[in-house]
């Protein structure tokens, strides 16, 4: 048996590792998963429902165990790119992250949120043009966090990364930026005014 130790990941990450690990599973494995959230537990209890995968769970304290049967699984095209980089499709867009939090009210929620929202990006059917990040959402590219990685990740896939120069001047992060060019509010401002659709989380 295989245990996928998911504990400390907030969603959708745990969904993302099974996923993965299914990939290269064997039909006939048995795979244990351990989580320490309901979320990924509802979540992950769908996906298998979903796909015809019968699991058992348990739960102790606030641990949850689910173990299942790899079997030849009908997954929905949009889910066929967990093991995979995502097409190199591109839309008409550019996200904005002027926060390192996302939404408003409880701060440290905002900032789980964000973490979340930027490690599904790379799953999006369509990728974005850009990211530019400013104000405290320059503090999201930075080195060792991992909104930093999962940034470097999807710059990998072809998604240009722009932080402003000022705001990294002021909260001194010159030199440990883990990825991003950084630009100006000359360019920042051209770029919001455009054509392309801003979306700001």
């Amino acid at each position: 048996m295989r245990v996928i130790d998911c504990k400390g990941l907030i969603c959708p990450m745990p969904l993302i590792e099974t996923k993965k690990v299914i990939r290269e599973s064997k039909i006939g494995d048995e795979l244990l998963v351990e989580v320490d959230n309901e979320t990924s537990f509802n979540n992950l209890s769908h996906f298998l429902n979903d796909n015809g995968l019968t699991f058992e769970h348990s739960k102790e304290g606030i641990i949850y165990r689910i173990k299942f049967i790899v079997k030849e699984l009908q997954i929905k095209p949009q889910e066929n790119k967990v093991d995979s980089k995502p097409l190199a499709n591109h839309g008409n867009y550019i996200i904005v992250f002027s926060s390192n939090s996302m939404g408003s009210g409880d701060d440290d929620l905002g900032k789980l949120l964000m973490k979340g929202y930027i490690n599904t990006i790379d799953q999006l059917e369509t990728l974005p043009q850009e990211i530019i990040c400013y104000n405290s959402g320059v503090t999201l590219a930075t080195k060792g966090s991992d909104s930093g990685k999962s940034l470097k990740r999807i710059e990998g896939l072809g998604v240009k990364i722009s932080v402003c120069g000022t705001c990294v001047d002021f909260f001194g992060l010159k030199d440990n930026l883990e990825v991003g060019t950084i630009t100006n509010m000359l360019y920042i401002a051209g770029k919001l005014a455009g054509d392309s659709r801003i979306v700001k989380p």
